[in-house]
């Protein structure tokens, strides 16, 4: 293994110009004290060593995972031929697959003649691994009550992935080989280039970290990182919405739990950034799988809430996106209720509910002018403060309500 003073030297020839904030630190043992409530931009990255928490799951290996995997087929990613896995953000093209049986998994992995690095990439153990679920470990970090998947990861040595972030908290447990992080505070995702606003690619950076552009990309000089080094049977802990880049120097297998962070908790650039997408109008109960709302209470209450914290951090755009989804969720609700199945436009729903007089002449009238007022919302626009506030507090007083319970274990999937 190489010295941190020799792996701080290597991140910094393939980094020039962001500069190192030093090594995540490391613990012996989790504190026992319980961890109180923070932002995810102060809150931190934490190694975590000799937890002792992973039980049979140490036996993971590459090898372990062939035989237990038997004759069964599993998509297999496959990298470029500098060993990284990268998405096409500009043509929407994502990784390459190809299908691979288990019990091949282990000496393709480890061939290294061909120069072909392959990974197998976020595998659900309990939806698509049966078969390693009697051994799975759930560590006593991690609250089972907003816990959401959990994942196994096996990749080629030389490999690695491109820098993003994830909108969950995560417990990174290392079973095998070795893992390097560079991770990024959310606060400096202006400096990282984010993608495309769309499902596939917003959370990812158009920076390549191994060969980054500078002409291209000028503001990444300004970024700072931090490192982290895994070893089998260390946990790295990483808040939700960090940006992370991984290499695999070994072959190594890992596992990762997702749970969803309280969204009190993650007010920071990525996240108000994602709030703008259609996808999180278009579906706002969405939002229940990927976050913990239950503070704020139930259903279209606990949104309009959210609505408020984001003007009260300068997002008045996200707030009145946000009050669009309460509405657009009402008209699904209203038209479920009918039995009403409207073409995919939300104009055709709206008036197939006023055919029906299924609501208040009042209320349709609100839904139009909250949408209008959505549909102004856009980053780097300005929408009036004055009128989302009004428009929230109109919406509260509404018939444009529904539920949908925030209760533990509500986003497990």
């Amino acid at each position: 293994m190489s010295s941190p003073s020799r792996i701080l030297s290597e991140w910094r020839a393939v980094m020039p110009g962001a500069r190192s904030l030093g090594h995540v630190e490391i613990v012996s043992s989790f504190p026992e004290e319980p961890i109180t409530r923070a932002s995810v931009l102060i809150t931190t990255p934490l190694i975590i060593r000799g937890a002792e928490a992973l039980g049979k799951m140490r036996e993971w290996t590459p090898e372990f995972i062939s035989e237990r995997l038997g004759n069964r087929e599993v998509p297999v990613s496959i990298a470029d031929a500098d060993g990284g896995f990268r998405y096409n953000l500009d043509a929407h093209e994502g990784l390459r697959y190809e299908q691979m049986r288990g019990s091949q998994l282990a000496a393709e992995f480890r061939r290294t003649a061909t120069g072909r690095r392959l990974s197998m990439q976020q595998m659900s153990i309990t939806g698509a691994l049966p078969e390693l679920c009697d051994d799975l470990t759930i560590p006593p970090y991690v609250p089972t009550a907003v816990i959401s998947d959990v994942n196994l990861w096996m990749a080629s040595g030389a490999s690695n992935t491109p820098l993003h972030y994830d909108n969950m908290n995560n417990l990174f447990a290392q079973l095998d080989g070795r893992k390097k992080f560079l991770l990024f505070n959310p606060s400096q995702s202006e400096l990282l280039y984010p993608g495309p606003l769309d499902i596939r690619t917003r959370h990812l950076s158009r920076v390549d970290v191994t060969a980054p552009d500078r002409q291209k990309f000028p503001k990444f000089e300004q970024a700072e990182y931090w490192e982290a080094v895994v070893m089998p049977g260390d946990l790295l802990f990483i808040p939700a919405f960090w940006w992370h880049q991984v290499s695999a120097p070994d072959v190594s297998v890992s596992v990762n739990y997702w749970w969803r962070a309280d969204v009190r908790d993650c007010a920071c650039p990525a996240f108000f950034r994602q709030l703008y997408m259609d996808l999180v109008m278009d579906d706002v109960r969405g939002l229940f799988r990927t976050h913990d709302l239950r503070a704020l209470g139930s259903g279209s209450k606990a949104v309009l809430a959210l609505a408020e914290q984001a003007i009260e951090h300068g997002e008045a755009g996200v707030a009145a996106r946000l009050c669009g989804g309460v509405i657009v969720a009402a008209v699904k609700d209203a038209c479920g209720q009918l039995g009403i199945v409207p073409d995919e436009s939300i104009d055709d729903a709206l008036a197939e509910l006023e055919k029906h007089s299924a609501w208040s002449l009042e209320d349709r009238d609100l839904a139009r002018q909250g949408l209008a007022l959505a549909a102004t919302a856009w980053p780097g626009r300005c929408v009036p403060v004055p009128d989302v506030r009004q428009m929230i507090e109109r919406l509260r007083g509404s018939g444009l309500s529904w539920e949908h319970p925030a209760r533990a274990g509500d986003g497990r999937r």
